[in-house]
């Protein structure tokens, strides 16, 4: 689980950069939402998509943050991940 967090760090930047990068973005829409996370494959109950990032961009503004609003709190992952280090590497928070 370790490195999957860590390709979802490396996705979220790829998607923030085209977001960012693609000036005539915004002649076609107002504002974009960007849902982010990783898929939990389990033996039982199912498969769980675990949200990390909810936010929404509008041209010229900071991006809004509505992760708690829509998810509650966040995940406590340090005990999968080890190192707030690596988290902040990892784009998480």
């Amino acid at each position: 689980s370790f490195v999957t967090y860590h390709m979802y760090g490396i996705i979220r930047e790829l998607i923030t950069a085209c977001i960012t990068e693609t000036p005539d973005l915004f002649d076609i829409a107002t504002e974009v939402a960007v849902v982010g996370g990783v898929m939990i494959n389990r033996r039982k109950g199912g498969d769980f998509f675990q949200p990390l990032s909810f936010e929404t961009s509008r041209k010229g503004e900071t991006p809004v943050d509505l992760f708690e609003e829509a998810f509650g709190a966040r995940p406590n992952l340090l005990p999968v991940i080890r190192s707030t280090s690596a988290m902040t590497r990892a784009s998480i928070y």
